[in-house]
């Protein structure tokens, strides 16, 4: 054999061992099924329990203060009897139209929370605001377009309608421009925004709610207070403010409106002709200092007064609301001032209920004191403002003319602004039915006769401490119990 021959032999028995070799060791350098396996769970066992959440408010306390909201940071639960997918199926759902509105200033701020939130549950809404615009694939109506054309070019109220216009164009940062004249542009959306929804819906639509980007809106108490009207009545329905002699649903708090009543409005606009109405009641708007009541006249000048829908739409806050008698067995649908955290922790706090209850249960305010303040008010507070009002009790050198005269105090009355142990001391001795709170500050003493929260007063230059009276909120409770569920508030 010649010395070529075994020099390429050799060559293939080196790399036929090579080959043999990759093959027989390849476990040690490929990476595994079981790897990638143990890899995964790996990182799925860290988010989970990065995201643990302690539900024990004993717990809690022992170790810090319990937050006034308990946001629960779970991954959302799977679809089960209280998912958002059968609440837009629950029954008179698709009879409703929720009317959003907004600003373009504010819209980024607020809205987006609504998304995975309100709206999940709505089969039928829309959204309003000042500028004609997209989020993601959703269209935002501008409410201001319907208005002449010369009031939105020339009245003073629109100045800020046309920076925003200007801003848009230049892709500019429109939440830099909050503030300034939104109150005075935002009372131009009312009416025509009403117009636009009610000529517009489908003939299935039987009723109308109108909600703020600041209100949270309870769709399981909404559909099951809708059942015990007739939307072939006119209803114009809100919680009740008052200007001058108009009596009006305050906006923010939501406004509804059945269809026999939106159709006699509408009714009334075509028979003047459109365009004489709308200018009629631009000049209405002009003089006035607010949307909402404008709603109000006009719907009144139809012979639709408002029907009076407090407490169960409600202008408060959960922090700010009184609970008393007549909240405990009523159920909320809205609340008001509420942030995108606030928002998501009623949504969640309804999937909650309709988990344990069916959507079939209404929740009352009851049950939201329950879960978010009844843990709070069973210890004292400080820099702490609870808003008790109703008896104030200043030191002499402290007094303003509307003061009660300090001298003219019982004993126990003076002595309750030396100290907040003497404050509480005052609340006790006011008797039941009298004091069911105190709030305390050098010099001031304040009681309250009805229960409420408050906030925190930590970023503001006076600071108070604060208590509520357990065995009074216990007497209350127990006073209420067995009532009954209380949907008609037309007569408080």
């Amino acid at each position: 054999m010649s010395a070529g021959s075994r020099f390429t032999l050799g060559r293939i028995a080196i790399i036929f061992l090579f080959v043999v070799g990759v093959f027989l060791f390849r476990d040690t350098w490929l990476p595994t099924a079981r790897e990638y396996t143990t890899e995964y769970k790996g990182r799925t066992s860290a988010q989970s329990s990065s995201n643990d959440y302690n539900h024990d408010p004993a717990e809690a306390q022992r170790h810090h203060e319990v937050p006034l909201l308990e946001i629960d940071t779970r991954p959302p639960p799977a679809p089960a009897a209280a998912s958002d997918a059968d609440c837009k199926q629950l029954p008179g759902a698709d009879k409703v139209m929720v009317m959003l509105k907004t600003g373009a200033t504010e819209l980024y701020q607020k809205l987006p929370t609504h998304f995975v939130t309100t709206f999940k549950c709505v089969p039928n809404f829309i959204i309003f605001s000042d500028l004609n615009q997209s989020f993601a694939d959703v269209h935002i109506y501008d409410a201001i377009a319907p208005v002449s054309k010369k009031i939105r070019d020339e009245h003073e109220d629109f100045k800020l309608y046309r920076e925003i216009e200007k801003w848009q164009r230049e892709g500019q940062d429109m939440s830099k421009l909050r503030g300034g004249h939104g109150w005075n542009l935002d009372k131009w959306k009312f009416l025509p925004m009403f117009h636009q929804v009610f000529e517009s819906a489908s003939d299935e639509i039987e009723w109308f709610v109108m909600i703020e980007a600041d209100t949270s809106l309870s769709w399981l108490n909404l559909l099951l207070w809708l059942q015990t009207m007739d939307p072939k009545k006119p209803y114009y329905l809100g919680a009740q403010n008052v200007i001058g002699d108009t009596t009006f649903g305050h906006g923010g708090s939501g406004v509804v409106v059945s269809r026999k009543a939106a159709d006699i409005l509408e009714a009334a606009r075509y028979n003047a002709g459109k365009e004489t109405y709308d200018q009629l009641w631009e000049e209405e708007t002009a003089k006035s200092c607010c949307g909402d009541e404008i709603i109000a006249r006009a719907f009144k000048a139809v012979d639709i007064p408002l029907t009076h829908a407090w407490p169960v739409i409600q202008g408060e806050t959960i922090a700010t609301v009184d609970f008393t008698g007549y909240h405990w067995c009523a159920p909320p649908l809205t609340w008001h001032h509420v942030t995108p955290i606030e928002v998501d922790a009623y949504w969640q706090f309804q999937l909650d209920w309709a988990e344990k209850n069916g959507w079939k249960t209404p929740y009352l305010y009851r049950d939201i004191f329950d879960r978010f303040l009844a843990q709070h008010v069973s210890v004292n507070r400080t820099s702490w403002n609870n808003l008790s009002s109703d008896k104030k009790f200043v030191a002499a050198s402290l007094a303003d003319p509307e003061d009660e005269d300090f001298y003219s105090l019982k004993d126990y009355q003076q002595a309750a602004v030396e100290s907040e142990e003497a404050c509480a001391e005052a609340c006790m001795r006011e008797g039941d039915g009298n004091c069911i709170q105190w709030m305390w500050t050098p010099g001031r003493c304040h009681l309250g006769r009805d229960m409420r929260f408050g906030n925190s007063d930590e970023r503001e230059e006076q600071h108070w401490n604060c208590g509520w009276i357990g065995h009074r909120i216990d007497q209350f409770r127990k006073s209420m119990e067995g009532c009954k569920i209380r949907w008609d508030t037309s007569n408080i």
